[in-house]
């Protein structure tokens, strides 16, 4: 029992951050330079029941080698650990077993996405998570064939890292996080800045609450616009006297929107907006948020 014990926890706070940033994607933005990336935010479209659809494009580096490196890599890497400790946990684990949980891993956190709707059900998705719990099973293999002394530096390092990003990311509130290539907090309308005197503000509001909206706007008519979303669909949006506009300044108009700003809206079944939601760009922090 106390062999399996240190294992379990480690599974059940590896569950906990799982859910929290994959499904659930509660995760900040993150900065490297003058590159942001959003992981965050809930996501709409039609769900890809197709194999490697959105994996050819990545790979064929039309959406740029290191979101697509940073998304396939993510993927793989997040399931890893469940083909680890599951295995350790359980005796005898053979590799039909590790197959059954690599889908059903997969599956669970899609289907979950898409049934509380904060996700996309994505069948290249499952592959890649399911690829991630094989790799997972294929380092445990090689740990059991470990040294005594290796497995002892082996755990503690896995449990120094668990915690660590526990730490960080669980408890530790995204506000206090200051890494070299920069993690930044979600702003929204509700938060304060309390800027010290003689401090420059240098945050903007983000309507869009980090998730990066529902898309951006690549062209704009007398009434209208084009919005590309997110799964790379394009649509026409219908703006009327009643669409209400706001940017992080406050109340807008049409003539306040631009191609290339990201935008959240709020349409009915004709696809006119209602509401025009333009996100704020966050910039680097100089002050903290309380």
């Amino acid at each position: 029992m106390k062999k399996h014990l240190f294992p379990l926890l480690l599974l059940i706070g590896y569950l906990f951050i799982l859910i929290k940033v994959l499904v659930f994607k509660d995760v900040a933005l993150i900065r490297i330079g003058e590159l942001r990336l959003n992981f965050g935010g809930t996501q709409e479209g039609p769900p890809n029941l197709i194999p490697f659809k959105s994996i050819l494009p990545y790979l064929l580096g039309e959406k740029g080698f290191l979101i697509a490196f940073i998304n396939l890599l993510g993927n793989i890497v997040a399931l890893v650990p469940m083909g680890f400790l599951v295995p350790n946990i359980f005796s005898n684990f053979n590799r039909k077993q590790v197959v059954v949980l690599a889908v059903a891993s997969g599956l669970v956190v899609e289907s979950t996405q898409f049934f509380l709707e904060i996700g996309i059900f994505d069948i290249d998705d499952v592959i890649l998570n399911g690829l991630g719990v094989i790799i997972g099973f294929g380092i445990f293999n090689l740990y059991t064939g470990f040294s005594k002394p290796i497995k002892k530096v082996a755990t503690g390092l896995s449990f120094t890292i668990l915690v660590t990003i526990f730490s960080l990311y669980v408890i530790t509130p995204y506000e206090l996080i200051h890494l070299p290539f920069g993690l930044d907090p979600t702003i929204n309308e509700q938060k304060q800045i309390n800027t010290p005197i003689g401090a420059v503000n240098n945050y903007c509001c983000d309507l869009c609450n980090g998730t990066g909206g529902t898309g951006v706007i690549t062209a704009i008519g007398k009434n209208y616009f084009t919005l590309e979303r997110r799964d790379g669909k394009r649509e026409i949006i219908k703006l009327t006297t009643q669409t209400t506009i706001k940017n992080s300044a406050g109340p807008a108009t049409n003539a306040d929107l631009k191609v290339g700003d990201r935008v959240t809206l709020v349409i009915d079944d004709t696809e006119t907006a209602s509401l025009v939601l333009v996100c704020g760009i966050i910039d680097k922090p100089s002050v903290l948020l309380k």
